[in-house]
């Protein structure tokens, strides 16, 4: 599962970029003279067919992400992982991985919130509550500031409140370079490599703590 939201997170970059390019052909249609300023291409609010075409591709990331971090933090806050195995090496151990597996999932989430926040910041009228449903189940019933708040699900078990807090939950708007309200297209381009690259170094941590564990299985 978390390898599966690698894979997914993996095609925001290209979608912000073909954004970005679909922001840059804009300029020249809108600009009276047909020579716009070519900074403006930097701006989330030029919009174009091409525009429109990547905000619905990354729309279609958020749901199946949102998922799997359910699903992934769902077994790792299972009761049974808590529970002594008899050997206080093997209990250190099981913890380890857990909380490093927590906080890569961590780190997939803010990426979450990253891309869906953008999504609902530029489609607001169609797209406001894309996802909501299990963003909510994420952050315990609270979705970020910047996040529309959602339209409440007849379907869902009232008896299931969510997920428990991620105790290394991220705030993507501590992101270097990011600031709270408006940023630039190159700053959330910036923005979601950072998190990409620490989501890495997280799962590095966490491989090396899992293929330890499996060596000394195998002795």
């Amino acid at each position: 599962m978390i390898l599966q939201n690698d894979q997914r997170i993996s095609k925001s970059p290209p979608l912000f970029k073909k954004y970005q390019q679909g922001s840059l052909a804009s300029i020249g249609a809108d600009a009276p003279n047909g020579n716009g300023d070519p900074s403006s291409g930097d701006s989330i609010n030029n919009h174009s067919p091409q525009t429109d075409l990547a905000l619905q591709q990354m729309s279609y990331l958020v749901i199946p992400i949102a998922r799997n971090i359910i699903a992934a933090q769902t077994v790792l806050d299972d009761p049974k992982l808590l529970e002594a195995t008899g050997s206080a090496t093997d209990d250190r151990t099981l913890q380890k991985i857990r909380s490093q597996l927590l906080e890569t999932i961590a780190y997939q989430s803010a990426s979450l919130d990253l891309i869906n926040g953008f999504v609902q910041t530029q489609q607001l009228g169609e797209l406001q509550h894309a996802g909501e449903e299990y963003l909510g189940a994420i952050q315990g019933g609270n979705t970020s500031t910047q996040m529309v708040q959602a339209t409440p699900n007849p379907w869902q078990d009232p008896s299931n409140p969510g997920l428990k807090p991620n105790p290394y939950a991220f705030d993507v708007a501590t992101v270097p370079g990011l600031a709270l309200g408006y940023n630039p297209l190159s700053r959330i381009m910036d923005g979601m490599e950072w998190l990409k690259d620490e989501t890495s170094k997280r799962e590095d941590f966490a491989g090396k703590t899992i293929g330890a564990a499996l060596g000394e299985c195998g002795k």
